[in-house]
């Protein structure tokens, strides 16, 4: 049994809470426990102990960890969503434990040192330049070209990330970058931004994990946008509907970023656009996927990422196959609806609701609550998770609950 830390654990991070518990661990959490940083009591539940601290303050989460290691132990310091894998990093190495590489966090987090990394190591992906300054968006765009993607270098879920088709709408992009309003969980968007190369192509994730060194890719998971300019993930579905050649090669370019990044330790999400030139790099995060993808994994291929995540920072053997068996597919769709503001009542079709292979279906909004604009993840209004025997027929089940399912 180990004693371990999970800092600021959210959307699939919260389950390493249950599943170190369930193998045998003290989980013990670190939260603000305010405002967005507030986590489901009921997850909550499953900590041995949680310790209320200003996640965003590194120096105040390094010297609560200190503490804790000095009073009993820590066997690993786990990050619970993306921002806080670079303080996981310093923390690990602070107290002697295994964790990813300080300076390599810094790649995997910040977006710009992502790019430098990918290209010091020649490894294709879309040309990119780093913005500092409005007076520098017109030569910027000039290089890449348009249409292009303008994206800010330290936030996650699609946040302020969108095409743009003219040099006024790059300018208005980075602008709204740049705004002090513009933060998530309390952390501050840098008012930096990417301006990059637009990658025409279908969207795919690679979801996997490095353990003794070896990287290891478990599935390729198949990516619903919804409309642009904006890239809010619609949906998954997994493993994608690929040949096994076409398969193997995105694999092994993910391998070389992950190479290139320095990741040596833990889970990753890769996603990757499929160019006519190949397999194109949009961006990696070292942390669980999101939007349910662990529970599809689990439908379909029956491998838990979560006990995959919690073995590998503990250095335990993780007793995963590199590739698990395939028994069903497995998808999530989101509802989209950018005319709906705010409803009162989710309706769903009673054939729809019995259908047996459907796992799933939530409300992300409260009835009666303004929805968020629908530019990023956090104004999608639900979801449904399905199963099926063949890709052809878990997607089809899932534009039939898209379409009969009603908002009011």
């Amino acid at each position: 049994m180990a004693r371990l830390t999970i800092i600021e654990p959210r959307s699939s991070g919260c389950l390493l809470i249950d599943r170190a518990r369930e193998l045998g661990h003290d989980p013990v959490v670190l939260t603000a426990d305010r405002g967005e940083r507030t986590i489901p009591r009921e997850r909550l539940a499953a900590a041995s102990e949680v310790e209320i601290v200003d996640t965003n303050d590194d120096a105040a989460v390094l010297d609560v960890l200190e503490t804790l290691h000095r009073a009993t132990p820590l066997g690993a310091v786990l990050p619970g969503f993306e921002h806080y894998v670079p303080v996981a990093a310093r923390a690990a190495a602070n107290l002697g434990l295994p964790g990813i590489d300080p300076d390599a966090a810094m790649k995997l987090h910040y977006k710009h040192l992502m790019r430098q990394a990918v290209t010091d190591a020649a490894v294709d992906q879309p040309a990119a330049v780093l913005v500092t300054e409005p007076n520098e968006v017109e030569a910027a765009v000039t290089k890449v070209g348009l249409p292009c993607v303008v994206k800010p270098v330290n936030q996650s879920g699609s946040l302020f990330v969108r095409r743009a088709d003219t040099l006024d709408e790059a300018k208005a992009a980075i602008d709204r970058i740049r705004n002090p309003a513009a933060t998530y969980l309390d952390r501050q968007t840098l008012p930096v931004a990417l301006v990059e190369e637009y990658v025409r192509g279908p969207e795919f994730s690679v979801e996997g994990y490095v353990h003794d060194g070896v990287t290891h890719v478990l599935c390729i998971t198949e990516k619903m946008l919804g409309a642009e300019p904006w890239f809010v993930e619609a949906g998954h579905v997994l493993p994608a509907d690929l040949p096994t050649g076409l398969a193997a090669e995105m694999a092994a370019y993910v391998r070389r970023v992950v190479a290139a990044l320095g990741l040596g330790l833990g889970p990753f999400h890769a996603e990757v656009r499929l160019a006519d030139r190949g397999p194109l790099l949009m961006e990696l995060a070292a942390r669980l996927p999101g939007d349910h993808i662990p529970v599809l994994l689990s439908l379909a291929q029956d491998i838990d990422m979560h006990a995959i995540t919690v073995r590998a920072y503990l250095g335990e053997p993780v007793g995963a196959p590199a590739h698990g068996v395939r028994r069903q597919t497995a998808g999530i769709r989101y509802f989209l609806r950018p005319e709906v503001r705010r409803f009162t009542t989710m309706t769903v079709g009673r054939r729809v609701a019995d259908d047996p292979r459907i796992k799933e279906i939530s409300l992300l909004h409260s009835p009666g609550a303004e929805v968020p604009d629908q530019g990023s993840s956090s104004g999608r209004l639900g979801y449904v998770v399905a199963t099926g025997a063949t890709y052809q027929e878990t997607t089809a089940l899932l534009d039939a609950v898209d379409a009969a399912v009603v908002f009011s």
